[in-house]
């Protein structure tokens, strides 16, 4: 019988592959991202490669409130039971701090933090439903750290880190293990924007972070792991 998952931010860079390994992982999924016309490639992709699996889609923007518990109520129906929530949708920006908005705020942190935050709270009880319930967190090597021009970014992610942590303290004892994976560069849109700087070359794989989440999910002994960071193997180990 194949486990139930939501990834969110399915479509692109990480979050596709996390959706692809979640898949074929033997779970059925419900993805949402705020294409429709890509949630229904991914989905046509997927279901080509596991015919025996369901894929679900919801077109979203989750910066959106209200969007975040359409997408919860939509997912409650399908499922009655969630195996597994990968928090996965995010944006940044880079620039100095004199420089944003107000409306840039609220985006960033609306959709890094809020979201997460109440997707949550609204399936819990399909996660309490699950007898190994796993929330993962997609957070960055920002969740602990801070570089120029991104501090917006690095609060969004530090209060997503601060979330995980309470969480998996206050859901130990109903069974929903906590993780969180902070990757440094990826080879996605947003590092290009963020660092250009990085070489192309030196990025870690979407695919390479999929995996870790693939050892995560398959986790179900008497080992727990609360977070993994993921560093450029071109970095100084620790820095």
């Amino acid at each position: 019988m194949r486990k139930t998952a939501l990834v969110t931010g399915a479509t692109r860079g990480i979050g596709r592959a996390i959706a692809a390994t979640v898949f074929q992982s033997g779970f059925d999924l419900l993805v949402t991202a705020r294409s429709h016309d890509d949630l229904s490639t991914l989905s046509d992709e997927l279901k080509h490669e596991v015919p025996e699996g369901t894929i679900h889609v919801v077109a979203a923007d989750l910066s959106l409130i209200e969007d975040v518990k359409r997408v919860a109520g939509h997912c409650m129906r399908l499922f009655s039971t969630l195996d597994l929530l990968v928090n996965n949708a995010g944006t940044a920006l880079s620039k100095p701090i004199g420089d944003y908005s107000v409306e840039e705020w609220n985006r960033v942190m609306n959709l890094n933090a809020r979201a997460p935050f109440f997707l949550i709270q609204e399936l819990l009880p399909a996660l309490g439903q699950s007898k190994q319930a796993k929330i993962i967190n997609v957070g960055s090597v920002v969740s602990k750290k801070g570089y120029t021009h991104q501090a917006l970014y690095a609060a969004s992610k530090h209060a997503l880190y601060g979330l995980t942590k309470s969480l998996a303290r206050e859901l130990h004892e109903k069974g929903i293990q906590t993780h969180t994976v902070m990757p440094g560069g990826v080879e996605t849109e947003m590092i290009r924007s963020m660092r250009p700087d990085i070489k192309e070359n030196e990025l870690i794989s979407p695919k390479e972070v999929a995996e870790v989440v693939r050892f995560l999910i398959n986790m179900h002994g008497n080992a727990a792991i609360d977070e993994i960071s993921i560093r450029r193997s071109s970095k100084e180990p620790w820095s």
